[in-house]
């Protein structure tokens, strides 16, 4: 009988041991250090549609993966409406972002300064640069801007543009420059005033050097790295990623909801994003020189269909080229003058195809082409502008084009003149097309205009009764063999 409150008293301590285990096993697990989850995105090159895409929706899909976005960029800039998107998603996300410049030897320019003072983190690393972020005005010719100046400290904020006439007086060998319009010049107020505005509200949000920003925007001033980490544009100078996430580590950050995150990453799991396929054919598309290549390709698709009877291979190659081309147009700054001038010259070529003008219509279309390719895109970033040397080759592969037209319709006009319009007069050939008394026929091995007052299908036997020029005049024959 007394082993019954023995047997109870095992019991009863067997439990309060198993419970103390449970406790101290979930003490430990709560005291083990936690891995951060860190999701590196890339953004290298022009800042355009595809990118924004690629930033704004890895920050998305990390926002339930991650506990730290780090973007290292290299940019010199890009669209300003893709650069919003970026920024807009920076700030309203609830994860810290960190912009990190590198590696050695990148920049930061333009668009990219921007988005670095968005960042709840700012780094650079040895040997990249920040700056030179002066909206620059878009001309018809293509230009080269003028290198960024060193910040000077003491004249934060000058309102003397960085291309004011003023800056030319001094110089002996340099011309000054012409005054801009009055009309030019208040767009480019208006487009510096709202860069400064955007510039300083980051500045102020994030704690950040605001007089630069705004020289930075009016004047194209730039630093090196060690010079913005001494000037309070960025919070950490950083080797590498591994002394980066070091140096972060118990940094706090405030996010849009007003909470302040304090950052650990003693211990991280490492994660690089690359941008999938769909993003690497949109931004192969969005370039300025590939886009305006399809389209070329496309009209030179449709022009050689027309000169082979509507083809359909080359014109189904040249329909989808135009339709890529204008894609990727559409999610650029398009100047619609400068368009409009590529249409029109376009249509010249394609008419000298129907038009005997002896290569009067197709010189001037290339001249036309030419105007408006120096046109077509409108951004105040160089690199968004289609290269000068792609236009000229385009420019000179039309030439040559036209120069082959020209020359197969002169030799077939003096073959002509040499054999004498007696020659056809009389021999039968076949129809290729027909259209309303007019088209195209087969005679003695070669295509010929024709006109006939007969009724007339593709595949009806002919006989030419009469030569006008480059037109034979037929008629419909029941003959099965050539005179």
């Amino acid at each position: 009988m007394r082993l019954v409150p023995v047997l109870r008293l095992m019991a009863f301590c067997l439990i309060l041991t198993g419970l103390m285990i449970s406790g101290l096993a979930g003490m430990a697990q709560d005291t083990a250090p936690q891995n951060t989850r860190v999701q590196v995105l890339p953004l290298r090159g022009i800042i355009g549609p595809a990118t924004a895409a690629f930033i704004t929706g890895s920050i998305e899909e990390a926002e339930q993966s991650a506990d730290l976005v780090i973007i290292e960029m290299d940019t010199p800039g890009g669209l300003v409406d893709a650069m919003r998107d970026i920024n807009q998603s920076i700030l309203n996300t609830p994860l810290p972002v960190v912009v990190y410049v590198s590696p050695a030897g990148a920049r930061a320019t333009s668009a990219g300064v921007f988005i670095l003072y968005a960042s709840h983190i700012a780094a650079m690393a040895p040997g990249t640069t920040v700056g030179a972020a002066t909206p620059v005005s878009m001309g018809p010719m293509p230009t080269t801007p003028e290198p960024a100046q060193p910040y000077q400290p003491g004249e934060p904020g000058s309102d003397t543009p960085v291309d004011s006439p003023q800056d030319n007086e001094t110089s002996g060998d340099t011309p000054a420059r012409q005054p801009a319009s009055s009309n030019e010049q208040a767009m480019r107020n208006k487009a510096v005033n709202d860069s400064v505005a955007a510039i300083r509200s980051l500045a102020e949000l994030r704690s950040r050097n605001a007089d630069w920003a705004e020289a930075a925007v009016r004047d194209g001033v730039s630093l090196t790295a060690q010079d913005a980490l001494e000037m309070g544009v960025v919070e950490v100078y950083a080797r590498d990623l591994e002394d980066l996430l070091a140096q972060i580590d118990g940094y706090e950050v405030s996010m849009a909801s007003g909470d302040r995150v304090r950052l650990s990453t003693q211990n991280t799991s490492i994660e690089r994003i690359e941008p999938g396929f769909a993003q690497q054919l949109l931004a192969i598309i969005t370039n300025p020189n590939i886009a305006f290549l399809l389209i070329n390709i496309g009209f030179i698709g449709l022009l050689a269909s027309f000169y082979n009877g509507l083809e359909p291979v080359t014109l189904l190659a040249g329909v989808i080229c135009l339709i890529v081309g204008f894609y990727g147009l559409n999610t650029l700054p398009v100047n619609y003058a400068g368009a409009a001038l590529i249409l029109i010259g376009l249509g010249l070529l394609i008419a000298e195809a129907f038009i005997a003008s002896y290569g009067l219509l197709a010189l001037s279309g290339i001249i036309i082409f030419a105007f408006g390719a120096l046109m077509l895109v409108d951004s105040d970033v160089e690199a968004l502008r289609i290269d000068w040397r792609l236009i000229a080759g385009m420019t000179a592969g039309m030439g040559a084009l036209t120069f082959a037209i020209v020359t197969y319709g002169l030799a077939a006009q003096t073959r002509k003149v040499t054999t004498g319009p007696e020659g056809l007069v009389g021999m039968t050939g076949d129809v290729l097309e027909w259209q309303s008394g007019r088209g195209f026929v087969h005679v003695d091995g070669e295509r010929w205009a024709a006109r006939s007052s007969d009724t007339l299908s593709a595949g009806d036997r002919i006989k030419v009764t009469a030569v006008r020029g480059l037109e034979l005049t037929v008629k419909k024959s029941t003959r099965n063999s050539a005179l």
